[in-house]
């Protein structure tokens, strides 16, 4: 199976991983064009019964053959475009030569005494980190079947755990069978356990669909069907789930006692909560929209659940209540910076301020906070028509 594309979408150009494909393949190419100094190269590769500090960065810039080139820099092409923008430059560049060292410590430790040379321990701590960063963007695959190319779709979970695998099987079984799968299965675990550290430290931002966010989704069902299993039903007021006393192995049930639910302005902001998301599930956006608004006389600052809230700051304006949809749209973006598509939010915001509620000044705030993160071209322009006309009332 050849990997040839992902689903998700960059905000920002990837340069470093373009560079480090390029200086992969100019290094292949001049090395095959010096083909009769090869001995002299022998100096670069990786010798694990006698390693050198520079083997450890050149041997991961030589190739073998054309096929061994080709194979890492299609999975560097797909998996590492993405990184580069999870990570930023210089981020992606010092994980993806530590990722190489890490991989050809493992190697020189692990495996045999054959010389190791290719891109592969490094690209495999890409792909691990890919695994981590991005379990549920669908990859494009190519499969050979007999003499037929069949594509088809995959979630990256699957597929790296996939690669991961026989990775970590062929280490155990032929470690020394003409490919490193030692440095492989050791750039793999490198990736995805600095790419857990990363986002569990917080140094990373998380997005809802890390792998973090599903492990930690996971447990939440794992714990409410075993809540459920001892006999608690959700959907009864009657029912308690068992509650256990002390540190004796003795389960009792709870007792159900009439109260009454203050009117106080958290007990109201949870009524209507719920009643807006029932209103939402049923894609009756008026009374969800209007249910936001009461929510936010009594707390300003609320927001709901992200396609909630984008959902009722889009009703809201196609209903033409433009303040109230601004209102939306500012709270979203306060609480979703990360949101995949927040240049086009803030690109609306810019229009709503600039050709409805005439406060050019907040127009030009967000029309220029919009035109880095959007990535269709032609709001691009859109962006710029509209803040050159700001910008020109301003000055008048």
């Amino acid at each position: 199976m050849i990997p040839i594309g992902t689903d998700r979408r960059l905000k920002h150009t990837p340069w470093v991983n373009y560079a480090l494909v390029a200086a992969n393949v100019f290094v292949f190419i001049f090395l095959q064009r010096t083909r009769s100094d090869l001995p002299a190269m022998r100096i670069y590769l990786l010798h694990p019964d006698n390693p050198e500090l520079h083997q450890f960065i050149s041997c991961m810039f030589m190739h073998g053959n054309w096929a061994h080139l080709i194979g890492n820099m299609i999975f560097l092409w797909v998996f590492g475009n993405a990184v580069n923008d999870r990570l930023g430059h210089v981020g992606y560049l010092a994980f993806y030569l530590a990722g190489g060292i890490f991989a050809g410590i493992g190697y020189v430790l692990l495996s045999g005494t054959a010389p190791v040379l290719g891109a592969s321990g490094a690209i495999s701590a890409v792909t691990g980190a890919f695994l981590v960063l991005f379990p549920r963007v669908r990859v494009m695959v190519l499969l050979f079947l007999f003499y037929l190319l069949v594509p088809f779709e995959v979630s990256s979970l699957f597929f790296l755990l996939l690669q991961f695998g026989w990775n970590l099987y062929a280490s155990l079984v032929q470690p020394g069978g003409g490919v490193a799968y030692v440095a492989h299965t050791t750039g793999y675990a490198y990736g995805i356990i600095v790419s857990a550290v990363l986002l569990g430290c917080k140094i990373l931002p998380r997005e809802p669909y890390d792998l973090l966010s599903l492990i930690r989704t996971w447990r939440r069902r794992w714990g409410y069907r075993r809540v459920v299993a001892t006999g608690y039903d959700p959907f009864s007021p009657m029912r308690r789930p068992p509650v256990r006393v002390g540190s004796a192995r003795r389960w009792v049930k709870s007792k159900t006692v009439a109260t009454h639910t203050p009117q106080s302005p958290e007990a109201m902001e949870m009524t209507l909560r719920k009643q807006i998301a029932e209103d939402h599930a049923r894609g009756d956006f008026a009374s969800a929209a209007q249910g936001y608004l009461q929510i936010l006389q009594i707390n300003p600052d609320s927001v709901l659940p992200l396609n909630q809230q984008l959902d009722v700051a889009n009703y809201l304006m196609s209903a033409c209540q433009y303040l109230q949809a601004a209102r939306a749209y500012e709270q979203f973006e306060k609480y979703y910076k990360d949101y995949q598509y927040i240049g086009d939010v803030r690109l609306m915001l810019g229009l709503i301020y600039s050709r409805y509620l005439h406060q050019d000044e907040r127009a030009e705030m967000y029309l220029s906070r919009a035109i880095p993160d959007l990535m269709d071209q032609d709001k691009i322009d859109l962006a710029r028509r509209e803040l050159e006309q700001v910008r020109g009332r301003l000055k008048g």
